[in-house]
């Protein structure tokens, strides 16, 4: 009897093993859904940052855009002064020379008056 009953013994602890086999497979592939599902919630997220970060990053050009044109519009500022200060350095140092030749021609004029050398 024992010999019979041996392989039914058997046959049920390979069944057993079997099922318990089964049971953590469907478990692993409800894991690996799960898993999947969750992954694809972080993509989704992932990329709903990215558009975010798209947008910012147009901003931040657009602001880039207006210091840029700000910038430029300073520069003209400083070109156009910068022609105006030659243009009174021109006039000051004209004038400036004028004045030293007029007291130095008087000074001259002054000594010969004075010392009668003409």
């Amino acid at each position: 009897m024992n010999g019979n009953n041996q392989p039914q013994q058997e046959q049920h602890r390979i069944a057993k093993r079997v099922a318990h086999l089964e049971t953590a497979i469907d478990y692993q592939g409800k894991a690996v859904q799960d898993l999947r599902e969750e992954m694809l919630a972080g993509f989704v997220r992932t990329d709903a940052g990215f558009v975010r970060t798209d947008v910012g990053f147009v901003r931040v050009d657009a602001n880039f855009t207006r210091v840029d044109a700000e910038f430029a519009r300073v520069h003209a500022e400083f070109v156009r002064v910068h022609e105006q200060l030659t243009k009174i350095r021109t006039v000051d140092f004209r004038i400036l020379l004028s004045i030293c030749l007029s007291t130095a021609l008087g000074t001259m004029s002054l000594v010969v008056k004075l010392f009668g050398l003409l």
